[in-house]
């Protein structure tokens, strides 16, 4: 019986208990829904800019289906601008000079632009890096490099939700407190006589 051993009906209770403590500390999933709050309702109000190149492409199609699943917004109040590089370099090379594995490292300069004003709200550089492998067969190399660039634009597309989901839920974090400290100041003002 697990529940005799001690050391088993702590972990056991600590379990249980887990998600007690982590909201008591104001812990709140960035994703998800619940209580008086939608985690993050600004990403349905995003227009993904249109994509240039082929790599842009797998990375705005990633976007999209992170950020506005259910299709692209009729009003949109952001503007996502994204600007991606790439570069190919060996990893692995044999004494006979032939490369067996290269790394490809993929930057993406994303802004989030105001899409009424035209300015910039927020933006940033994010990397990543994937490796694959070279064999002697041509298609073979072309596979999996194409399948390393899928994975690269995978990651920067969640990295570059994470960062918008912070900022949107920092944004409204910042505005309850300010609305909080203005009810604070009109509380505080005395009434004057009449």
């Amino acid at each position: 019986m697990w529940w005799r051993n001690p050391s088993r009906r702590n972990a056991a209770l600590l379990l249980a208990g887990l998600p007690l403590l982590l909201t008591g500390c104001g812990f709140r999933p960035l994703y998800g829904t619940g209580g008086d709050y939608d985690a993050v309702p600004e990403f349905s109000l995003i227009a993904v800019e249109q994509a240039e190149d082929r790599t842009t492409q797998l990375l705005r199609n990633n976007l999209l289906d992170m950020l506005t699943p259910r299709g692209a917004p009729d009003k949109p109040l952001y503007r996502l601008e994204l600007k991606v590089t790439e570069s190919v370099s060996s990893v692995f090379v044999t004494r006979s000079d032939e490369i067996t594995r290269n790394n490809l490292q993929m930057t993406v300069t994303y802004r989030l632009i105001n899409y009424n004003s035209g300015v910039s709200i927020s933006g940033y550089t994010l990397s990543s890096l994937v490796s694959y492998n070279l064999v002697r067969a041509d298609y073979a190399n072309l596979v999996s490099e194409r399948d390393a660039r899928a994975r690269a634009t995978r990651d920067l597309a969640e990295q570059i939700r994470i960062r918008l989901g912070n900022y949107f839920t920092r944004q409204r974090e910042l505005e309850r407190e300010r609305q909080f400290r203005q009810q604070q100041q009109q509380q505080q003002l005395p009434q004057q006589p009449r």
